[in-house]
């Protein structure tokens, strides 16, 4: 199944609706105009890029998209990962960090449906993937 993550676009509009106030005021030096509108692009771009995870049954497979374009992707078997590590984000919000011996490790944290951590740890648990559960973690699932 192909889980989507949440971005919070409510603060990066912010961001930028006030990265535009300053370039308006333009009564700033010419390095402060220019920091601020380099910022206001880098923040623009933020804005359309999507995270997709896809848990398959013999692989995990996690890609980073600007607009449709991939921008990172990556396919996970079992024998590459060291371990999956379920923990508690924030005050509420559960997330999970997928350990592998060579690239990046991968964060999951945001995405919905909210039932990809009960699906990764069944994934976990049928090809013998090691998991840890934190402390926090194991309350939030009460």
């Amino acid at each position: 199944m192909v889980y989507t993550a949440k971005n919070q676009k409510e603060l990066l509009w912010s961001l930028f609706l006030l990265f535009i106030l300053v370039i308006s005021i333009n009564d700033f030096s010419k390095w402060l105009l220019f920091f601020a509108l380099i910022y206001s692009m880098v923040i623009l771009a933020f804005l359309f890029i999507k995270y997709q995870f896809e848990i398959n049954e013999d692989y995990l497979s996690y890609q980073i998209l600007f607009f449709r374009w991939p921008i990172y992707k990556t396919r996970i078997s079992p024998n590459e990962i060291i371990q999956i590590r379920f923990k508690r984000v924030g005050w509420s919000a559960k997330g999970a960090i997928i350990r592998v011996h060579k690239g990046f490790n991968i964060r999951i944290v945001s995405f919905i449906p909210d039932h990809v951590f009960k699906d990764l740890l069944d994934f976990a648990s049928s090809k013998d993937v090691p998991y840890f559960k934190t402390k926090d973690y194991c309350i939030l699932e009460k």
